[in-house]
């Protein structure tokens, strides 16, 4: 059995939390943000069914040599715009997607458990922020860590 573990990030947005979840939920937007630098997103890869026991997909593409990744899973809870918790198919892992007004932005929290140790890495953190300067590229804001 593989070793698991958990991993968090948080990462601030100047928009609104309506405005995140639209971008989550919407194939167009999520297409264009929702993958590390280096890697793309087919729109027609996804599939954002957004409700309890609905279908998350995407393809992950690496530009440079066309190697695709495939993320697969299943909605579990949903309470739009603020939350939503993802199963990845074939895997204990769980993922929690939290969006909280904060100041003038919002607050991304993102909490994964079950995940197999060897998927966090040198590079994960640096992977997940680089997907949130992309969708401050895209809706033309402010992103920082926190």
């Amino acid at each position: 059995m593989p070793e698991l573990t958990n991993f968090s990030i948080a990462h601030w947005i100047e928009t609104t939390p309506e405005v995140v979840w639209n971008a989550y939920t919407t194939p167009e937007i999520f297409a264009q943000f929702f993958s590390p630098v280096g890697l793309s997103v087919p729109l027609d890869s996804v599939v954002l069914d957004a409700r309890p026991g609905g279908r998350f997909e995407c393809t992950m593409v690496v530009d440079e040599t066309g190697e695709e990744y495939v993320n697969a899973g299943t909605y579990l809870e949903v309470n739009e715009p603020n939350f939503f918790s993802c199963s990845e198919q074939g895997m204990q892992l769980i993922s929690n997607q939290t969006f909280t007004a904060s100041g003038t932005g919002t607050l991304i929290e993102v909490l994964q458990t079950n995940i197999p140790i060897e998927f966090v890495g040198p590079g994960v953190e640096d992977a997940f922020r680089s997907t949130w300067v992309k969708l401050g590229n895209v809706l033309g804001v402010a992103t920082e860590p926190r």
